[in-house]
């Protein structure tokens, strides 16, 4: 084929075909030039926010001026509600009593709950832990506080009385029935009995009874330190007041328990739990726990762990 005849085949366009080239070029520069001249032939709307930036800062002041205030009366409101301070045993003071010493009807309701439920402030810092006198409050009242002494419901001279002593208060000769220490069996005592331990209040001693309840008992004193808020000082601080009764502990006969009843103890996790009944179903019997270590299925630390609380009937 001869260059002549290529160019004619292939490059030689007929007259429509010439006109659809030239159409589609005028597209092209069309469709550019508006695209260039375009931001000419349109003006940028400017958007004015300045009303939106005054209407900000009016609220982050009327919040700042809120939240001072507030402050404020954080620091003022128990000085000001409280104008007959005097020496006072919480386990004995009457409601009213209370609210000459400035606590609101919501604060007296609280602490006379927790007395009819047995509870007994044993220290001054007891009345803290009930979470309804706040910190700012309680400084306030600390110096006269008695516990136990005679005293309770003698007035302060009026002009003293906005501030405390900040002397050391005179402390009560201990009874020997005060040097007596309490001794508590874990898997025995109600929530009236926990809260008389120090460290241990109304919510804590609810966790303790509720955390006994799901693992079945406690075994040993130092598993006192797995109830959320507790903590290591705690418990070292309270095991010479505390006992636990290991035959009271609620056995899982391992091989007649379900998934379920064994899954429920928070020493087992699913892979062992399946573990435990496959091999259960394998061998039709589990003789002891040794047994489930040599094949793996519970390692050393978590066979201990659980030990107190399987028996192989």
């Amino acid at each position: 084929m001869s260059w002549n005849t290529f160019f004619k085949d292939y490059l030689n366009f007929s007259r429509a075909e010439r006109f659809g080239v030239l159409v589609l070029c005028g597209c092209i520069l069309l469709v550019l030039t508006v695209k260039w001249t375009l931001p000419y032939w349109t003006k940028r709307r400017t958007v004015d926010i300045t009303a939106y930036k005054e209407e900000i800062s009016r609220f982050r002041r009327a919040a700042d001026s809120v939240s001072l205030a507030k402050g404020q009366t954080d620091q003022l409101i128990y000085v000001q509600s409280a104008p007959d301070l005097f020496y006072f045993d919480p386990n004995r003071i009457t409601d009213e009593e209370w609210e000459k010493l400035g606590l609101n009807e919501r604060q007296i309701r609280n602490i006379r709950n927790y007395r009819a439920k047995g509870g007994h402030f044993k220290r001054k810092e007891d009345l803290k832990k009930l979470y309804t006198i706040p910190a700012t409050q309680y400084r306030l009242l600390e110096p006269y506080i008695r516990i136990g002494n005679e005293s309770s419901g003698k007035q302060v001279a009026p002009e003293t009385h906005l501030i405390p002593d900040t002397e050391e208060p005179e402390r009560p000769v201990a009874t020997p029935h005060q040097e007596t220490k309490l001794r508590i069996e874990l898997n025995t005592a109600d929530s009236s009995l926990l809260v008389q331990l120090s460290g241990i209040g109304p919510v804590l001693a609810a966790r303790t009874i509720k955390y006994r309840n799901r693992i079945g008992g406690f075994a040993d004193v130092a598993q006192l330190g797995e109830v959320y808020g507790t903590d290591p000082e705690l418990v070292e601080r309270l095991a010479s007041q505390l006992s636990a009764d290991a035959s009271l502990v609620r056995k899982i006969p391992v091989n007649t328990a379900t998934f379920k009843d064994l899954i429920s103890h928070p020493y087992l996790n699913e892979q062992q739990v399946r573990g435990i009944l496959n091999y259960r179903k394998l061998q039709n019997r589990i003789n002891n726990l040794d047994e489930l270590m040599r094949n793996h299925i519970l390692e050393h630390e978590d066979a201990e762990k659980i030990r107190p609380y399987l028996v192989f009937e």
